[in-house]
């Protein structure tokens, strides 16, 4: 199938149960349907990048409700599938899994402490990113100077010499010894991104903790150009209904083309109220793919919406409310942009999948890697995890097989196409005008391509004994343990959240009934 490829430039009704005048009636149902348009104008667009979260009538701190809310029965309604379940709770398997979705949470649950501790450690927190190469395919808007949007470099003295080391082989000269270096690649033929190795070129070092993915304020048309990019020129042309749902995806008013969202503003008309309530809370309101779609490229979707999701979910669990000045989970956030999409929960499910099955794979080379830091407590705790890690991994069994995917006479062809447009992706996020959504942009691509390459550029025996045809640099190791501590955490948040819309919807059900009472 062809798919376009980025170039470089070159350059409710009111409540009756109390008697009131006809005239005040008409001004609270009026009131009413105000307040309902304000919350699906915000759901529709997710415009809520500056505001707090009490722009959505929702916070993490629930007062008891004395009046049945509009806000939550709209809530109600949108985190409902047709059937009535709870989309943040699914059920069934994870689509092109051998997994259902509770065995996935179960997993979580035994490997995010030891993750949790991991990434705090020396080896895992510390990274070496270059941030400053420019975008490839478009002027961008410049960045985003926010405190929040910007980088705390690590002092070179704190990393270790080894990993500073320039290293320099005979591949690194020109015909004459001696003279002028020549460009070393960015990536091989087994890389799936952009690698960068870290002992060599350009970057700075930074300490992944001290910056974590959070909210920044980071918005615009820049902020969503990057996912539009990605989305229509490198997804293989499997998300033709993405003009209908971006809005929940980014936070402006108006495509990256000039042109108005399809579902920026809510209906005018009474009638047509209902229905646009009741076609956020389909079960498919998410991009639905065509039923033949290759596997491969299904898969590929999967991948870049669950990164997406994941990303949106770290944004809404670290939300930072101008009210308070505290970091706190935004549910409204949530909603909007993840809650009220089933395929978009459901990819970050099946990320957390592949990169399961990835380092199940690596498992033999992962336990025999050389974390030595030189900080002894920090080098023990490694030593201890990893194992642990290891041994949870291995527990959960066959949850995806990569072995299914790229068969066929067309099978080295499709994996090209496939490995092509994911690089294309990792240099994309140069494009992002935010520091630190940059630095984790390409840190999950970066991990999450490690697990490809390790799923379909080696077989299962090159993980056996010496080692001698693998090729993985010590960024790779730390960007996929750390990129799976990161959809942990976002498995982590959506159980938060479900706990939280739960909370709220026992509390509306109650003034609803104590209302109905009275």
């Amino acid at each position: 199938m062809p798919k376009k490829r980025l170039q470089p430039m070159h350059t409710s009704p009111p409540d009756r149960s109390h008697a009131a005048a006809p005239a005040s009636a008409k001004r609270q149902w009026l009131w009413t349907a105000m307040r309902i348009a304000v919350l699906i104008a915000a759901a529709g667009t997710a415009y809520i990048a500056r505001d707090s979260p009490h722009v959505l009538g929702l916070s993490s701190r629930q007062e008891p409700a004395k009046q049945p809310s509009q806000n939550i029965g709209f809530m109600a309604q949108v985190l409902q599938k047709s059937r009535g379940q709870n989309i943040c709770k699914p059920e069934g398997f994870v689509r092109d899994t051998y997994s259902d979705f509770d065995s996935v949470e179960a997993l979580n649950h035994r490997v995010a402490r030891p993750l949790d501790s991991l990434v705090h450690t020396k080896f895992f927190r510390t990274l070496k990113v270059d941030l400053y190469k420019p975008c490839r395919f478009w002027r961008t808007e410049g960045s985003c100077f926010q405190r929040d949007c910007i980088v705390q470099p690590l002092d070179t003295n704190d990393v270790p010499t080894a990993w500073c080391a320039q290293t320099v082989d005979q591949n690194s000269f020109g015909p004459f010894l001696g003279s002028f270096p020549r460009q070393r690649p960015e990536y091989s033929d087994k890389d799936f991104s952009v690698v960068n190795d870290e002992t060599y070129g350009d970057g700075i070092w930074i300490d992944l903790v001290e910056n974590p993915e959070r909210f920044t304020g980071y918005a615009g048309a820049g902020a969503n150009a990057v996912w539009m990019s990605i989305y229509q020129d490198n997804c293989f042309n499997v998300a033709p209904y993405l003009q209908d749902t971006a809005g929940g995806w980014g936070s402006q008013l108006v495509n990256v083309d000039g042109k108005t969202m399809p579902f920026v503003q809510p209906p005018h008309k009474r009638r047509e109220l209902m229905p646009f309530l009741e076609s956020l809370a389909e079960e498919e309101r998410g991009v639905t793919l065509p039923a033949d779609v290759p596997h491969e490229y299904r898969v590929f979707y999967r991948i870049v919406s669950g990164l997406h999701a994941s990303v949106s979910t770290h944004i809404c669990a670290e939300y930072f409310n101008s009210t308070s000045n505290m970091w706190e989970p935004n549910l409204g956030c949530f909603i909007s942009r993840i809650g009220a999409f089933p395929d978009r929960l459901q990819n970050m499910y099946f990320n957390f999948v592949l990169l399961t099955r990835a380092i199940q794979k690596m498992s033999p080379y992962i336990a025999a890697y050389d974390y030595t830091t030189g900080v002894p407590k920090d080098d023990r705790m490694v030593q201890k995890l990893i194992p642990k890690l290891l041994k949870s991994v291995k527990r959960a069994g066959l949850m995806f097989d990569d072995s299914e995917l790229f068969l066929g006479p067309a099978g080295p062809a499709l994996k090209a196409e496939f490995k092509d447009s994911f690089r294309n992706i990792s240099q994309i996020m140069d494009c992002t005008g935010c520091e630190k959504c940059r630095l984790w942009g390409k840190t999950q691509t970066l991990g999450i391509a490690t697990a490809l390459k390790a799923l379909f550029s080696y077989p299962e025996r090159a993980f056996r004994g010496r080692f001698t045809s693998l090729d993985f640099k010590r960024n790779e190791i730390v960007a996929l343990i750390t990129t799976y501590f990161q959809f942990s955490r976002s498995l982590d948040a959506i159980e938060l959240f479900r706990g939280m819309y739960q909370d709220i919807v026992i509390d509306w059900r109650a003034s609803q009934a104590l209302a109905s009472e009275t």
